[in-house]
């Protein structure tokens, strides 16, 4: 019988000190609104199969009614149909942010159509950051001399203000767009 060994290779690493805040995505149902937002689209779609039972009886009558109704139940089809897709993809996407003393990362994968991407900005190169408190659209804004990168705080809760602190503290500008400050040129 022989015996195999086995090689534990151990390499040694350096650790560099990084001070840092990373921010990780809610899971979709515990997005901010997600659940009304799903029961208003929910009713939405009941109240087009009612209208279009409406739409059938005035057809009946007069179809220049019919036609119209139609043609407004359409509109309002296509709408509700922009709004539910667009609340599936928000829902399939998951953000990561890490904001370092170097530089902010951005990384946004979508489920939905199986991508990914990553965007980064250095700290020093940002002229001004703008900031949106608002809870379910909260956002802040990058702008440096090569990209704008808009980071959505809205899916990551309540952690926003940490971010907009740490940029504060190390010298970056934050416009809060609820207040009247007026934006750098």
């Amino acid at each position: 019988m022989i015996g195999s060994r086995k090689l534990k290779v151990c390499a040694m690493t350096t650790a560099i000190d990084r001070t840092g805040i990373k921010l990780v995505s809610n899971p979709q149902s515990l997005r901010a609104a997600l659940v009304p937002m799903a029961v208003g689209i929910g009713l939405g779609w009941a109240f087009i199969v009612i209208w279009l039972v409406v739409v059938c009886f005035a057809f009946m009558k007069s179809p220049l009614w019919g036609g119209l109704l139609l043609a407004s139940l359409a509109a309002f089809a296509s709408l509700l149909g922009f709004l539910s897709y667009t609340t599936l993809r928000d829902s399939c996407r998951d953000y990561i942010f890490e904001i370092t003393d170097t530089d902010a990362v951005l990384l946004v994968i979508d489920r939905l159509h199986r991508r990914q991407s990553m965007q980064m900005v250095l700290l020093d190169d940002i002229k001004y950051a703008e900031y949106y408190p608002y809870k379910d659209s909260a956002s802040i804004i990058f702008h440096a001399p090569y990209t704008k990168m808009e980071v959505p705080l809205w899916p990551m809760g309540s952690r926003s203000q940490d971010v907009v602190d740490f940029l504060l503290g190390r010298g970056v500008r934050v416009v809060n767009v609820h207040s009247d400050e007026n934006f750098p040129e």
